[in-house]
């Protein structure tokens, strides 16, 4: 009898044990689990749609604000310290950690990443690569710029606001400053073409500044040193610092008539500076097709998560629902052509007086030359560069020739290891 009570008891304590388990099984500490590291808090949109389609997986999202971001993620991934599976990488940064072996090489199996790619712009491709050809990185946002313009000023100063005809007025850096010199006048000094000198510049984004270990200055940016000279000689910049009170005011008040920016430009920059001007805008192709900016995806390649990291990863960049319901609710214009192309049937934007802003960066977007930056170029560019066309522009350097002896110079102080002559 005693045998039967014990066997009873043993009984139960086995059930109440498998019970037990079930109950793990389905909580939320049973979830696998994921952490992704980024430099702003826009995936919060992405996470909450792929949690709802895979229940199954928790995301663990840090955000990481700031300039610290890449030296926290390059520190992280060397230590292995708190590594996290996924992390995004903006454009500029792209070409330094491409080839570090901290990057999941997605090219080969179970990912098969290079057989997705054309789905993508090839502009966008040209940078998810290694040396090697493998895919490193995935780029779920595309960014082809265009001349944002105001419909009022363009009304007043030529006849028209119709994007086609005005992106035949502006077709070349001529006609823009024969517009900007007219309307200077005409205005009195109070409107003018172009908000500063980067508005010329943003047009050679992208171009590399290294070809092998040699320095290589490409004519486009020796093109632009003229350019900006002779746009300040003409009165058609508005001398406004990028990202300045008073750029943002410009804006709100029309004293500008054309502003080149990305397509993240028209919710980051346009509607958050000038939220009360929504229907005083259109869109227009320029002198040059430009890309600005861009963020990619990688898997850091010691996770013990590389399944859902990937199932991640491929979710955001190539789950055609998903990013539909993106381009829709956030007007984000993705890496996904198919996508792009679909939501661009019937797209339009109120702010934008209507235009289908969807269709016109479907259209820049295949226009954008596809270049491969370098680990060098956002150095270069922007600290060196940048400052010496700055210094042409106010006449401290006086020839081209001096402003390429002063890059030289400033180059291979910085990066000794190059060859500059």
């Amino acid at each position: 009898m005693r045998r039967g009570i014990m066997a009873s008891v043993l009984g139960l304590l086995s059930l109440a044990l498998a019970l037990s388990g079930c109950g793990q099984s389905g909580s939320q500490a049973a979830k696998k689990q994921i952490t992704v590291w980024s430099f702003t808090d826009e995936a919060k949109y992405a996470i909450a749609k792929f949690e709802a389609k895979y229940p199954d997986i928790r995301v663990n999202f840090v955000h990481i604000p700031g300039n610290f971001y890449i030296t926290k993620l390059k520190s992280a991934l060397q230590t292995a310290s708190k590594a996290p599976d996924v992390f995004m990488i903006e454009n500029s940064n792209i070409r330094e950690l491409i080839d570090v072996p901290y990057l999941e090489n997605l090219s080969a199996p179970p990912y098969n990443a290079g057989q997705l790619l054309p789905e993508q712009y090839e502009f966008v491709q040209a940078n998810e690569k290694d040396t090697e050809g493998n895919v490193r990185a995935l780029g779920y946002q595309a960014t082809p710029g265009g001349y944002y313009y105001r419909r009022d000023l363009a009304k007043q100063y030529l006849g028209t606001d119709d994007p086609d005809k005005v992106s035949s007025m502006i077709a070349s850096w001529d006609q823009v400053f024969d517009i900007g010199e007219r309307v200077e006048k005409e205005s009195g000094g109070k409107v003018h073409a172009l908000p500063n000198w980067n508005a010329i510049a943003v047009a050679n984004d992208g171009i590399p500044w290294v070809k092998g270990n040699r320095l290589v200055i490409d004519p486009a940016y020796l093109k632009a040193l003229d350019l900006v000279r002779e746009a300040r000689q003409r009165h058609v910049l508005a001398e406004l610092d990028s990202g300045s009170a008073g750029y943002a005011a410009s804006m709100q008040k029309g004293e500008v008539m054309f502003y080149p920016g990305a397509t993240w430009a028209l919710q980051y920059t346009f509607k958050a500076n000038a939220p009360d001007t929504s229907g005083k805008w259109g869109l227009a192709h320029g002198p040059a097709s430009f890309s600005s900016g861009g963020t990619y995806l990688a898997m850091y390649s010691k996770s013990r998560h590389k399944e859902e990291a990937w199932k991640f990863i491929k979710f955001y960049n190539f789950d055609h629902e998903f990013l539909a319901n993106l381009a829709r609710d956030q007007d984000y214009f993705t890496s996904n052509r198919i996508v792009n192309d679909e939501i661009a049937r019937t797209a339009s934007s109120t702010y934008l007086g209507g235009q289908n802003h969807f269709r016109f960066f479907s259209e820049e977007a295949k226009k954008v030359p596809s270049r491969q930056r370098t680990q060098f170029d956002n150095t270069i560019n922007n600290e060196i560069y940048n400052n010496v066309l700055k210094l042409y522009l106010d006449g401290r350097i006086q020839s081209k020739d001096e402003a390429v002896a002063r890059i030289r110079h400033d180059v291979k102080l910085r990066f000794p290891e190059l060859q500059v002559d």
